[in-house]
């Protein structure tokens, strides 16, 4: 195992250690808040949580360095449909013993091919001196056609081939389109020698075809001006030159290329399909089935199990949460029942000196807050009753009388709890005490308010499914009323079903007597199908294409042309006049 990006671990670890740090110190300072103002210390599964949480993140921070496993050997399928038409606009190409032009053979030859050549993703690249990409690696014929017009009436009078550095530069094209340099190439050109001379160096992935476009007896270069009128033909020392197509310039040429072939097209016939079985021919003997070299990724090594430490770091986290859960879902769940009041054995003597009558008033009084708080409420309402009657009672504390106001409110009667809650705030001083009796007693009456709210709102509930109840009873009546009797039914039934009858025979005499001529609008129906279908089988013409898109496509012909011809004489101007400019 190594890690492809292990130049960024050294920012990995610096964020690693700051996110560290941050953590440690915010949960420090909750911790404490949480142990000063709530009095718990930090538990060990809040620890474990923790240094999980940090795990996990540290995991993944890792996983960005691309974890990768040792070198492995596979087999792959390696394309080989990606073509590159190299066509020569130097000036020899002008030449006319290849009529209409050599050049203009060149851009047939390279169209025929096009359309010929399914599957393969085809470029254009125009060449002189230098060369220049009109088309990149794309299967749209239309373009490729519109690109080789727009070279039809180049004239490039003052340019020579440099085929050399055409085709390398073609190379480096096919690089820039994949990983490997695997293509094919195809070279329209008069093999015309060059200054520099030809050093074709082709790696064994590259299969080059060269056309050959020209006569051996040549032709002379003709010169036209903007307007297409000519007005000579290109000299040198005085003499027209005589440019001719040199057979032995190919043979040299396929000799230093691995794989290569070449054609002379100076006749009628195109070579397009001889070239495709070629490529064809290359591409199986190279054998698609090749070695690479691979180093599996094994990201997903560090990723799931860093996922898996943030997932048992938060369960650590909420552990309590989901115990509660599990209790809440796995426990059968019972009907509450009511609890009857637990009473202490002090209660229950005190309850027997109350009847044998050994209590005062004040210890009557005690033992109905006790009777309260156990939960025997009605005992201790009852006792209070009996106690407190009349005005509030300076000697008996307050807390009584407040606790006789809340066992009222909770029986129900609200008006008598809050007339005792006023007199016994009346009765009040302003001491600490007593404002906490006011806010308990303030309290009390607002959740005794609530508590009606809420069973006025049970009663509303109960009342209208009640209503819905009644009426759809009502419903159901009105149906069973609102169906006839049998008696009176069952003649008037039999005389409908005796003329349903009659009618029914009627229709059947009817269809019979319509049946000829339906089955005849038929036939003319299906005819007319068929003849829809035939229509409808038989291909489409071509659409045509819209004149707006034909002036676009002429302007951009003549922007090609203008590009190239521009480039080729700032070229000549810095070049001497000994060098070959045809």
């Amino acid at each position: 195992m190594n890690f492809n990006q292990l130049s960024y671990w050294p920012g990995l670890v610096v964020l690693f250690a700051v996110f560290l740090i941050v953590v440690v110190i915010i949960e420090k300072r909750f911790f404490t808040f949480i142990k000063t103002y709530w009095f718990y210390n930090r538990s060990l599964f809040s620890y474990l949580s923790t240094i999980l949480f940090l795990a996990g993140m540290g995991g993944l921070l890792l996983s960005l360095l691309d974890v990768r496993g040792p070198e492995e050997r596979i087999k792959a399928e390696v394309p080989h449909e990606r073509t590159i038409i190299l066509l020569d606009t130097s000036a020899s190409m002008l030449a006319e013993d290849v009529k209409p032009s050599r050049l203009q053979k060149a851009v047939l030859i390279a169209k025929h091919f096009a359309r010929k050549a399914t599957g393969h993703q085809l470029s254009i690249v125009a060449f002189a001196e230098i060369q220049k990409k009109i088309v990149p690696f794309t299967n749209d014929i239309d373009l490729i056609d519109a690109r080789l017009d727009s070279l039809k009436n180049l004239r490039n009078q003052y340019g020579s081939s440099a085929l050399s550095v055409a085709i390398q530069e073609s190379i480096q094209y096919f690089r820039e389109a994949g990983d490997d340099a695997r293509g094919n190439i195809i070279v329209l050109t008069d093999g015309e020698e060059t200054a520099e001379g030809i050093n074709l160096k082709v790696p064994t992935g590259i299969h080059l075809a060269l056309v050959g476009v020209g006569t051996e007896n040549g032709g002379r270069i003709p010169l036209d001006d903007g307007r297409g009128f000519r007005f000579g033909y290109k000299k040198e020392r005085g003499r027209d030159i005589i440019t001719k197509l040199n057979e032995n310039f190919f043979r040299k040429a396929v000799s230093d290329v691995p794989s290569g072939k070449y054609w002379i097209a100076n006749t009628y016939s195109l070579p397009s399909e001889e070239i495709l079985e070629f490529f064809q021919f290359e591409k199986v003997k190279s054998n698609n089935q090749q070695d690479m070299v691979i180093k599996p990724v094994l990201m997903e090594w560090i990723v799931v199990p860093s996922i898996i430490l943030l997932i048992l770091s938060y369960f650590f986290k909420a552990i309590r949460v989901f115990s509660l859960g599990m209790l809440l879902i796995f426990s059968p769940i019972r009907a509450q029942e009511v609890e009857a009041p637990v009473l202490t054995p002090e209660i229950v003597s005190r309850m027997d000196q109350l009847q044998q009558g050994d209590l005062n008033r004040l210890e009557r009084v005690k033992l109905a807050d006790d009777l309260h708080k156990a939960g025997a409420k009605e005992e201790a309402l009852a006792l209070y009753q009996e106690n407190l009657k009349g005005g509030i009672d300076k000697e008996v504390p307050p807390e009584a009388y407040m606790n006789y106001g809340t066992a009222l409110l909770e029986k129900g009667e609200t008006q008598k709890g809050i007339g005792l809650y006023q007199k016994l705030n009346e009765s009040l001083d302003d001491s600490a005490g007593a404002q906490k009796i006011r806010e308990t007693m303030d309290k009390n009456i607002v959740s005794a308010f609530q508590i009606q709210e809420q069973k006025k709102k049970e009663q509303q509930q109960k009342k209208d499914q009640e209503k819905k109840k009644d009426k759809n009873q009502e419903q159901s009546g009105s149906d069973s009323k609102s169906q006839p009797q049998s008696g009176d039914q069952d003649s008037k039934d039999q005389k409908e079903k005796s003329g349903d009858q009659s009618k029914d025979e009627q229709k059947k005499q009817d269809d019979q007597e319509k049946k000829p001529e339906e089955s005849k609008n038929e036939e003319k129906d299906k005819k007319k199908d068929q003849q829809d279908h035939g229509q409808q089988d038989q291909p489409k013409p071509p659409k045509k294409i819209p004149a707006k898109l034909k002036q676009l496509m002429s302007d951009d012909r003549q922007l090609q042309m203008k590009m190239i011809e521009n480039g080729t004489r700032d070229l000549n101007k810095r070049k001497s006049r000994k060098s070959k400019d045809w």
